[in-house]
């Protein structure tokens, strides 16, 4: 992450004398590894520091030494030289190994620009299916519980072929966490051969972990994790049988059902099949999947778990979410004949304006409120729905408002995870031109006033 400005040079003979020019020491970690720095540079990046050394009550002091020592047990070096840097305007890079520490660091002295830049970090790399996976197992590996179930649900609709395309990630997965994630009924899986290579590249890692590979794999069929009567046969013979992934009386076992038509289907839940139909569609071919979409009309919790699937699918395609609502207008009239239309257009506009209702938990890490595109693309969504006469338009100013303010009071700190100013902009725009329209609406009223206070906000606050 950047950080440049006119005084990035002088900062960095700071950062890099800091032991000559400091007054604090800080002692980090178990081994209480050294960091030094000025009192006064710290203070400046947080109200927690500026307490500690400025403040009555809070001062820390130290009479035998002419620096003031800190010491910082429940947080690893790692983190806390990125912290460091950060405090002194120098470059960041985080990583999935780093970024938690970083974040609980942050979030520790109250660092708001650092906390602020991780969270937004977080949830664009867990847009990708790679960036998902590699968080998920560094949360896990790291044990950041919180974290690791915020992910997990991102994980389960990139996957089995997620899991399987990121093999150094997984390969430091815990035996019951990478059986319990494939074994979830969430979990997107098309073939079975997709959690046999998920597994393979977790099984190839064992020496990594300190165990051995053979015993990885013992593991994995004592546990069922994979259907093997459900693997191609050629694949199940080649790949399981000839490389003696199982004994000969469970490779027959497997035979022996296959002959005797004993396959049960993996377990799937509706947002897991509803998710694997979404996951690879785009949106020129949106509308060939509204068939496979309504068969599955008769499972319960259909319209909203539909909701949840459509939405999220439409967000992950921001740029395209005009598209995407063309095709769901399109499905809802195909639900007419099964009288599902009505309660599937009011299970997906609840779910997008709760988006927006709801203000997430420090621990989330992806949504409207925290990530920039889920905020863009849910506006559009919302206009679109509009356009369409699915969604009136006091719900949009009741929108606008919101980001308004969102916007205004994250201004002071330099900005906000989602950018609401440029998501406000773009629905005041859209709002404006029903203005033009249909000025009489009584709904519109304030939309001057809201635009005003937009208007007024710093480029920051964007």
């Amino acid at each position: 992450m950047k950080r440049s400005d006119a005084k990035s040079k002088r900062m960095q003979v700071m950062l890099e004398n800091s032991a000559t020019y400091s007054d604090v020491e800080f002692q980090v970690g178990p081994e209480g590894e050294r960091f030094y720095g000025l009192k006064a540079i710290f203070a400046r990046a947080s109200e927690v520091f500026s307490k500690m050394f400025f403040e009555a009550g809070f001062r820390e002091q130290h009479e035998a030494t002419p620096r003031v020592v800190v010491r910082i047990e429940d947080i690893m070096p790692g983190p806390f030289q990125l912290l460091h840097r950060w405090v002194y305007d120098m470059d960041v890079s985080l990583s999935c190994d780093t970024i938690f520490g970083v974040l609980d660091a942050a979030r520790k002295y109250m660092v708001e620009d650092l906390e602020l830049t991780c969270r937004r970090w977080l949830a664009l790399e867990a847009r990708s299916s790679s960036g998902a996976v590699g968080l998920f197992c560094a949360a896990v590996a790291g044990q950041w519980i919180p974290w690791s179930q915020a992910l997990r649900s991102r994980v389960e609709s990139f996957g089995a072929t997620a899991l399987a395309a990121s093999p150094k990630a997984i390969g430091h997965l815990p035996a019951d966490a990478f059986m319990s994630l494939l074994s979830s009924e969430d979990l997107c899986v098309e073939r079975e051969e997709e959690v046999f290579e998920a597994v393979q590249a977790w099984a190839d890692a064992a020496n990594d972990r300190g165990e051995d590979p053979a015993a990885a794999w013992q593991k994995i069929a004592e546990a069922d994790v994979i259907h093997f009567h459900l693997l191609e046969p050629r694949f199940f013979t080649e790949r399981v049988v000839l490389l003696g992934r199982l004994t000969q009386e469970q490779s027959l076992s497997v035979f022996v059902s296959r002959a005797m038509g004993d396959c049960p289907a993996r377990q799937a839940s509706l947002l897991a099949r509803l998710q694997l139909i979404l996951r690879d569609c785009s949106y020129e071919d949106a509308t060939s999947i509204i068939d496979s979409i309504i068969d599955l009309r008769h499972e319960d919790t259909y319209p909203r778990t539909l909701a949840h699937c459509l939405v999220q699918k439409a967000l992950a395609d921001y740029e395209h979410c005009s598209e995407w609502v063309s095709m769901w207008t399109e499905l809802w009239g195909a639900l007419r004949a099964a009288g599902l239309r009505d309660e599937c257009v009011r299970a997906t506009v609840d779910y997008c304006q709760n988006l927006f209702e709801e203000e997430p938990s420090l621990e989330n890490l992806v949504g409207v409120w925290i990530c920039p595109y889920d905020t863009l693309g849910l506006v559009r969504v919302l206009c679109k729905l509009n356009d369409s006469r699915k969604l009136a338009v006091l719900p949009l100013m009741k929108v606008l408002e919101a980001l308004v303010r969102k916007a205004e009071e994250s201004a002071p700190q330099g900005g906000s995870t989602c950018c609401p100013a440029a998501a406000a902009r773009e629905l005041a725009t859209h709002l404006e031109k029903i203005r033009s329209r249909s000025g009489h609406l009584v709904a519109l009223q304030s939309l001057p006033s809201l635009q005003q206070r937009l208007e007024d906000l710093p480029e920051t606050g964007s």
